[in-house]
This record gives C-alpha cells, structure tokens and sequence, in this order.
C-alpha cells in the first residue's frame, strides 16, 4: 500500500509552504512513497542510482534534476554514495503569484509537463545539469540551506526568494538544454507556456499546435496521454484558476474577472465557474474558499 506523506512531518513550520533536506543513500533503499499536500523538487549532488517512479526505473546521477508531484509513487534503488537535496514545496502558493515565470517553455517542462509524465508513466527526460549551472544551482541551495539554519529575521522571505530564483535558472537551464534532454515535454511545453501566454483571449487548436510543432491531432492525444484533458479541457482549466485566485485576492467585479479570464459573457462565465467549482463566483469568494 502506498503512503502518501503530508509536509508536516518533514517540518515544524506548519503555516510555511517550503522545506529542504538532503538525503544520502548507499546500498540501501529508498522505499517507494508518494506526496500528500507538496510537490518535491529533486536534484542530485553525487553519486548515482536508480530511480523508480511508478511501473519505471531509470538511472539517475549527479547534475539530475527533476519534480516529482503529489501522489506520484518514487523511491530509490541500487544507490551508490548517491547525495540529493530534496526541495519539498506546495505549488498552488508558492506559484501562485509568479508574474511570468509560467510562461516561460523551460518552466513548463519541469514544473507542468514533466512531473505529470512521471506519474502517467510516460516520462522521457529529464534535465542533466552542465558544470556550471551545477555550481550555479548549488549556490542557490546553499542560500536557502543557510537562511532554512540561521533563522534570521526574513528567513522565510529570503527562502522564498532563494527558491523563486533557482526555479528561474533551472528553467532557463531547461530551455538551453532541450534539444539533446527534452524527449518531447519540450514540445508540449512550449503548447502550454503559450497557452498561460494567452488564455485571456479566443485561441484556437491550430495557433497551438502550429507553437509546439504537433499536428492538431497529436497535440490532444499528447494533452490526453499527459494531462488526461483535451486543450480545450485545459484552456477552461487554467481559465478557471485563474478566476479563483482574482476572486480570492481582489475585490475587482464578477465581469471583470470574466473579462480578464477570456469571457465577454459574463453569464456564460458564471455558468462555466459553477459547473467548475460548484458555485457560482459570488458566493465562492463571499465563503472565502483557499
């Protein structure tokens, strides 16, 4: 029976969304587990094993880098001297007011595409970091490691940032190196960076496939055999997202928000909204749903 684990017993920081740990293995195994409320960022600092994600067991070693999402079945095998720093984090904060970083393809890759190719058992790549970027990124772990033991004031903060940060050079590392590493999520990627570009307006299939360089056609089989959604399933998806953060941190008017969202009808909107979540927008922000 999988054991999915929730963040708090990992931390004693119950109301902070961010947590780091490094973890060395040799020999012995790492046992297969899942993720209850966080998703873990994973980067390999030396050694190698295998690692094992659902059906798959691939090798792994240093310069690795890789998201596991929540409920996703991984561990570790065969481990020799293996080090990683394991970021664990809850995605739905700590992304949720990023500007534009979604956009961005690389981010898309390793954040979106790759992490539910894992679950799905269809997981082709992974990003293999250079010698500098490798230093680059330890760097930034160091940063958070000692912010995480220090405790000074704004440690959180400074957390924070420290990760935001090294979210945007893993991203940017994933960008340069998806020609040789992508095995694909590259491609689909770039559909959904377009996607978060432009969701606020009327799309179509076509502008999205012709971006990622599928066929219509293998763009929603690559959507379903991803996401288990079509684009269009998608595009109402993120549409609807999008929705509930505006109504949860603004105060701006239902027809706004729908205009903002991609909807000049602002009763097409709220019918859309309520078969979404169950109710329609005014009384969900009127509960103050999270």
């Amino acid at each position: 029976m999988l054991v999915n684990m929730p963040l708090e017993i990992f931390t004693k920081e119950k109301n902070f969304p961010l947590h780091l740990q490094y973890g060395e293995h040799n020999g012995d195994d790492c046992y297969v587990h899942g993720h209850a409320d966080f998703s873990e960022l994973v980067v390999v600092l030396d050694g190698n094993a295998m690692h094992i994600a659902g059906e798959e067991r691939y090798p792994v070693s240093r310069g690795d880098v890789f998201v596991v999402s929540r409920y996703t079945a991984h561990g570790f095998a065969d481990a020799a001297n293996i080090r990683i720093c394991n970021i664990m984090f809850k995605p739905e904060v700590m992304f949720e007011n990023i500007y534009n970083l979604r956009q961005c393809a690389g981010f898309q890759a390793l954040f979106v595409v790759e992490p539910q190719q894992l679950k799905s058992g269809r997981f082709k790549s992974r990003i293999k970091l250079s010698t500098n970027d490798f230093i680059k990124v330890s760097e930034r772990i160091n940063d958070m490691i000692e912010e995480y033991e220090e405790r000074l004031d704004g440690w959180q903060t400074a957390m924070y940032s420290a990760f935001l940060r090294l979210c945007i050079r893993l991203s940017r590392c994933y960008e340069k190196s998806s020609e040789t590493n992508s095995g694909g999520a590259m491609k689909l990627a770039r559909a959904s960076a377009f996607i978060e570009k432009n969701y606020n307006r009327n799309i179509s299939i076509g502008e999205i496939s012709k971006v990622s360089g599928y066929s219509e056609r293998q763009l929603t089989r690559l959507f379903r055999e991803t996401f288990s959604e079509t684009p269009v399933m998608y595009i109402t998806r993120l549409r609807m997202q999008k929705a509930e953060e505006l109504l949860r941190n603004t105060s701006e008017s239902i027809s706004e928000i729908a205009w903002q969202c991609g909807y000049e009808d602002q009763n097409y909107f709220t019918r859309i909204f309520k078969k979404h979540t169950g109710l329609p927008p005014t009384a969900w922000r009127a509960i103050g749903i999270k």
